[in-house]
């Protein structure tokens, strides 16, 4: 059961598996660009649920005041309506950098961007979460505690290997032309120069 909740999980941090429409080079829209100004504050993603295993989760991207570091808290919930946490996924960057723009076929408006991991923790928030993490020896441990953030930078949990601290980063940023939310690209589908092919669905708003 565990494992499936945290297959979940990394579904929606951009961290797994995503759908999303295939990138152009082309740039046809000029309306809305990606600034530094923009970025900075915090954009939260809609509660997801998950019928099938009775549980939900929310996601919430925090950008620096000068967009320079970025740390995305994904957190896991034992309802349907994101109310009581089975667990926290946390993921930081550092060194973040605006790169060039682009475009989809649709429109839709695509910034590069470049960081460095600094880390990523996990964080069970109960003890039967933690003591199921430990039976499962999940990430190669058994020093699973609740309320404790430990680092899975670098590890291989279940079929995921995550990125190591000081990994270098690329993704894109998508902002649609009324500025009104933003998206991330799947990082698992990328192109021959890093940067992702496809975007990840779930939008995030200011």
């Amino acid at each position: 059961m565990m494992k499936r909740y945290l297959m979940l999980l990394t579904l929606i941090i951009f961290m797994s598996t995503g759908c999303g429409d295939n990138l152009s080079t082309s740039t046809k829209d000029e309306s809305a660009s990606v600034t530094t100004d923009f970025l900075a504050g915090t954009w939260t993603a809609e509660c997801v649920d998950n019928t099938t295993a009775s549980t939900s989760s929310e996601t919430v991207l925090v950008f620096s005041a000068a967009a320079d570091n970025l740390s995305s808290t994904s957190t896991n919930y034992s309802d349907l309506n994101c109310v009581t946490q089975n667990f926290v996924i946390r993921k930081t960057l550092n060194t973040l950098s605006l790169g060039s723009k682009s475009t989809t076929d649709q429109y839709q408006i695509m910034t590069k961007y470049t960081a460095v991991v600094s880390n990523i923790t996990l964080e069970p928030k109960t003890s039967d979460i933690a003591t199921s993490l430990n039976t499962d020896s999940y990430c190669g441990s058994t020093g699973w505690s609740s309320g404790a953030q430990t680092s899975i930078a670098g590890l291989t949990c279940d079929s995921i290997t995550y990125k190591a601290q000081n990994a270098a980063y690329k993704d894109l940023i998508q902002i649609n032309s009324e500025k009104t939310f933003i998206r991330l690209g799947n990082t698992t589908n990328l192109g021959s120069r890093g940067y992702p092919k496809t975007l990840y669905t779930v939008e995030y708003f200011k």
